[in-house]
């Protein structure tokens, strides 16, 4: 079968033939229809990290997927039905992954899709557990390919609800959540979705990016009653006194920089998860005196997020099935660009500001 594979250790990336996956009792067959593409990949073909499963020579990229059920075994899954794979698998010792929450595994032990020591998606066929699949509902077409980036949202924003119960009256609005300001910095995938997560779960939200109001980003976000913020020509913080200081920030640039500046513009007892990696050694000079004094005296919440378990793919299913019935087509143009699999060159290197998911499309 083809398939679309990194050798870890060595910059580069390769279309090559690669054994299919052997049919075994208990697996589900699938067939990936489309696969997103992150900064996470492009970080793999640059040698950064990634690692081959044992023994093996060459690791199959590709995290994000869109699959179809080829061969549903015993699973209860329909032939042809839409489902979605999860990235990471359980360590098999720390008590996290032992109750289904490997994105919380203590040893680090564990191995992911695409990444660490298992094949990933971008391949004509994979094997997979039932354990790890979430069902795409009914009426979710193509977008659903964003439901891995989409988990980074839901997990941040459940975590953060989740610590705020330490003040559960004061985020008790009459009416939901529409009494809170959330600010999300960064309008790649994980911060529009975080953003349209963020709405429909009631708050009044605004995003900010580094581009302007014509971009398709911010028409994107307009569309779905997100006030949209192009921090190159208006200072957040400045804007953050002008309107009253934030509630929740989700921070999903991967600048240090960016996200921990932002903390002094929380309100008492605010929240703030990160969710960006930054690269590098990146250094930079930080008013830390007056954010430490922000996070002592407000009472403030800093939350690190990465990666998600399943229920946070089934909850980001759930919510793309909200947010299409109150902003229909707004999932769907963010999927943006299509390559086929022998376009994998053109696919890893498309870049712009009106470049929002990029995939491979395994059915062209």
């Amino acid at each position: 079968m083809k398939a679309i594979v990194v050798k870890p250790g060595s910059p580069g990336v390769s279309l090559t033939d690669r054994k299919s996956p052997p049919k075994k009792d208990g697996l589900v067959t699938l067939t990936p229809r489309l696969v997103g593409i992150c900064g996470t990949d492009r970080e793999i073909i640059s040698a950064y990290y990634g690692q081959a499963p044992p023994g093996e020579e060459l690791l199959t990229i590709g995290h994000e997927s869109l699959c179809a059920v080829s061969d549903p075994g015993s699973s209860g899954l329909k032939e042809g039905q839409l489902v979605i794979p999860t990235v990471r698998r359980s360590c098999g010792a720390c008590w996290s992954c032992l109750h289904g929450q490997s994105d919380m595994c203590f040893t680090g032990n564990y191995t992911e899709r695409g990444i660490k020591g298992l094949d990933g998606y971008n391949s004509e066929s994979v094997v997979e557990s039932m354990d790890y699949i979430a069902p795409v509902p009914d009426g979710i077409g193509d977008f659903a390919v964003l439901t891995e980036p989409m988990t980074i949202g839901e997990k941040a924003i459940t975590q953060s609800l989740n610590l705020q119960k330490r003040v559960e009256w004061a985020w008790n609005c009459n009416d939901g959540l529409s009494c809170k300001k959330a600010l999300v910095l960064g309008t790649g995938p994980v911060g529009l979705l975080a953003a349209l997560i963020a709405k429909v779960r009631g708050f009044r939200v605004w995003a900010a990016d580094r581009h302007g109001a014509d971009t398709e980003r911010a028409l994107l976000l307009k569309s779905a009653g997100v006030e949209h913020i192009d921090s190159q020509t208006t200072s957040l913080t400045d804007y953050a006194s002008s309107i009253g200081q934030f509630d929740m920030i989700v921070e999903a640039t991967g600048d240090a920089a960016v996200g921990l500046d932002m903390i002094p513009s929380l309100g008492p007892n605010g929240i703030i998860a990160l969710t960006g990696i930054p690269g590098g050694s990146q250094v930079y000079q930080m008013p830390a005196v007056q954010i430490m004094r922000s996070i002592v005296l407000r009472n403030l919440v800093v939350v690190g997020i990465v990666n998600a378990n399943l229920s946070y793919f089934r909850d980001a299913l759930n919510d793309m099935v909200s947010i299409e019935k109150k902003y229909p087509g707004v999932l769907a143009k963010m999927v943006t660009h299509r390559f086929a699999p022998e376009e994998f060159a053109a696919a890893y290197s498309e870049k712009g500001a009106d470049v929002v998911k990029v995939t491979i499309d395994w059915t062209k």
